[in-house]
C-alpha cells in the first residue's frame, strides 16, 4: 500500500509551488516539446507543465512514472525509453520533463500522493530535506555488482551530497565539469583578444568589445534570474582559493568574493554587459550568445550540447579556463557529480523502479549518453569504455586537473537573503553596498550556524588539514559545538 507519512516540514516548499502548479496541470513558459514516440506511443503534457510520454497500449504493465529537470539530454532519453517501452514485458515508462520549480514541485507531488517512481537527482539543502522528510529511500539493499562495478559506487560516495551517513540515497553516473569561460572567437579572433587569465581584464576587455560591436553585440550576458553567481564567479573564486566557508576554522567567510563583485559591478557601469542581463534567464542568455549577441558567457560542461543541439550557434565559439584573480590556480575548482536517478519513498512498485535506474545506469545506456556528449564520465569503468572520438564538443570540458568534489559545508538557514542572491545583487550598479553584503554575510551565516549546531540541526564540518587544491583529501570532522 501507499505510504501515508506525512510531510509536514515540506508544506511550505509546496504552498511556494501552488502558483507554478493547479491540480497538476499548469504550463511551463519554457516548455520544450518530446519527440512523438514510435510504436504507437505519443507524446503528452504531463502533471504540471512536463513533457511525458505515454503508451496506452500497455495498460497491463508497471508504469513507473519519471521525473526530470534535464532537458539538455531530451533527444537521446527520448530514444532509450522508447527502447525500454519496446522491448521489457513488464514495464511502461512515463518519462516527464519538468522546466521550472523542479524542487517544489517534487515536494507538492510527495504531500498531495502524486510523487513520481523516480525522478532525477537533487542537490543541496533539498537532497537532506528529502531525505530527512522521507521523500526518497536508500537504494544501498537494491545495488548489484553489476551496477557498482560499472559506476564504481563504492568509490563515489559523498557526504551531504549522494550518501547521508552509510544510506546511499543516489549514484552519480556521470559528473558536470566546472564551469569554463565560453567566449565568440570570431569577435575574438577580430579584435585580436585572447581570453582573460585575470579577472582584473575583464572590465578593460569587455568594454573594448562593446565599442567594437556598436549595439550588434556586447562584451559579456550573465542570466540574472537563473544563479549567475554560481554559474563560473563562485568557481573562479575556488580556483583563486577562495570559498565561501573556511574549513580549517568551521565558519563561513564571504571576504574573498569582494574583487569579483567589484569586477561585475565595474562591467555594469561601463554598460559592457548585455542589456536586461540582471533579470534574464539561462536560456534566453543561451540564445543570445548562440546568436552573436554576446562574447563571453561563462558555465558548465552541459553547455556543450546546449551550443550544439538545444540552441545551436551560429557563431565560432571556445572554451577556455576560468580567469583568476590573479592567473594562477590556488585551488580546486568544485565539479558536480550527476546523472543520477533517485527512489521516492511513495513508490508502489520499487522493485520495478530499481530496474529502471539499473537499466540508466547500465553500461549500455552510458555508453550512448556519454559518446553524446551529455556528460562525462566519473567512473574509470566508463570512461576506458567509450570512443572519446564521438563526444563532441565536450571533449573542450574533460580532463581539468585541478577540478575536485568538494566536502558539503554545513546546512543553515540564516536570517535575509541566500548568499548567492545577496552577492549578486551586490554586484549591480544599484544594488546594496558590497561591503555591507559581505560583513551581513558573515553574520547571518554564522549566526545560523551557531544556532543550529547547538540545537543539534546540523554539525560543523572542520578539516584542520585542509588543501584547497585537494579539498577532499584532508580529514573532514563533524563537531557538535
Amino acid at each position: 500500500m501507499r505510504k501515508t507519512k506525512r510531510l509536514a516540514a515540506m508544506s511550505m516548499a509546496c504552498m511556494m509551488a501552488a502558483s507554478a502548479l493547479t491540480a497538476c496541470g499548469a504550463k511551463s513558459t519554457e516548455q520544450t516539446t518530446a519527440a512523438p514516440a514510435s510504436g504507437g506511443q505519443e507524446a503528452t503534457t504531463a502533471a504540471a507543465g512536463g513533457e511525458t510520454k505515454k503508451d496506452s497500449a500497455s495498460s497491463d504493465k508497471v508504469k513507473i512514472t519519471i521525473w526530470t529537470d534535464n532537458r539538455h539530454d531530451l533527444e537521446y532519453m527520448n530514444k532509450v525509453v522508447d527502447e525500454f517501452n519496446k522491448t521489457n514485458d513488464h514495464i511502461v515508462l512515463d518519462y516527464v520533463v519538468q522546466t521550472e520549480n523542479y524542487e517544489n514541485l517534487l515536494s507538492m507531488a510527495a504531500n498531495s500522493g502524486q510523487s513520481p517512481d523516480i525522478f532525477s537527482q537533487i542537490n543541496g539543502d533539498d537532497f537532506r530535506n528529502f531525505a530527512d522528510n522521507g521523500i526518497i529511500q536508500p537504494l544501498n539493499d537494491y545495488l548489484t555488482d553489476e551496477f557498482k562495478k560499472i559506476n564504481e559506487v563504492d568509490q563515489h560516495l559523498y557526504e551531504g551530497c549522494n550518501v547521508i551517513g552509510d544510506k546511499i540515497y543516489w549514484v552519480p553516473c556521470g559528473k558536470r565539469s566546472g564551469s569554463r569561460l565560453i567566449y565568440n572567437k570570431d569577435v575574438f579572433d577580430k579584435l585580436g583578444l585572447k581570453p582573460p587569465t585575470k579577472i582584473s581584464e575583464l572590465p578593460e576587455m569587455t568594454k573594448k568589445i562593446t565599442e567594437a560591436g556598436k549595439g550588434d553585440y556586447y562584451g559579456i550576458i550573465f542570466p540574472g534570474a537563473s544563479g549567475p553567481f554560481e554559474r563560473w564567479l563562485e568557481h573562479s573564486a575556488e580556483m583563486s582559493g577562495v570559498t565561501l566557508y573556511n574549513y580549517k576554522e568551521g565558519k563561513f567567510d564571504f571576504t574573498g568574493f569582494k574583487p569579483y563583485l567589484e569586477t561585475v559591478r565595474q562591467m555594469f557601469q561601463d554598460q559592457s554587459v548585455f542589456p536586461g542581463s540582471a533579470s534574464m534567464k539561462i536560456d534566453p542568455a543561451r540564445v543570445q550568445f548562440a546568436e552573436g549577441h554576446a562574447a563571453i558567457h561563462g558555465n558548465a560542461s552541459q553547455e556543450a550540447t546546449v551550443l550544439t543541439e538545444q540552441f545551436p550557434a551560429k557563431i565560432q565559439w571556445g572554451v577556455a579556463q576560468l580567469p583568476t584573480l590573479d592567473g594562477e590556480i590556488k585551488g580546486a575548482e568544485a565539479c558536480s557529480p550527476n546523472t543520477g536517478w533517485m527512489m521516492s519513498a511513495f513508490t508502489e512498485h520499487p522493485k520495478e523502479s530499481w530496474e529502471v535506474i539499473e537499466y540508466f545506469g547500465s553500461e549500455k545506456v552510458l555508453k550512448g549518453y556519454l559518446e553524446g556528449g551529455y556528460s562525462l564520465p566519473i567512473s574509470k569503468y566508463m570512461e576506458d569504455k567509450i570512443d572519446k572520438s564521438k563526444t563532441g564538443r565536450m571533449a573542450d570540458f574533460a580532463g581539468a586537473d585541478y577540478e575536485a568534489v568538494y566536502p558539503v559545508v554545513p546546512s543553515v538557514t540564516p536570517d535575509g537573503e541566500n548568499y548567492r542572491d545577496a552577492l549578486w545583487n551586490a554586484c549591480l550598479p544599484e544594488g546594496p553596498s558590497i561591503d555591507e553584503t559581505i560583513a551581513k554575510l558573515n553574520q547571518t551565516y554564522n549566526d545560523a550556524l551557531e544556532k543550529e549546531v547547538k540545537m543539534g540541526k546540523t554539525k560543523r564540518v572542520v578539516i584542520k588539514d585542509y588543501d584547497p587544491l585537494h579539498p577532499g583529501a584532508g580529514t573532514v570532522e563533524y563537531l557538535d559545538k
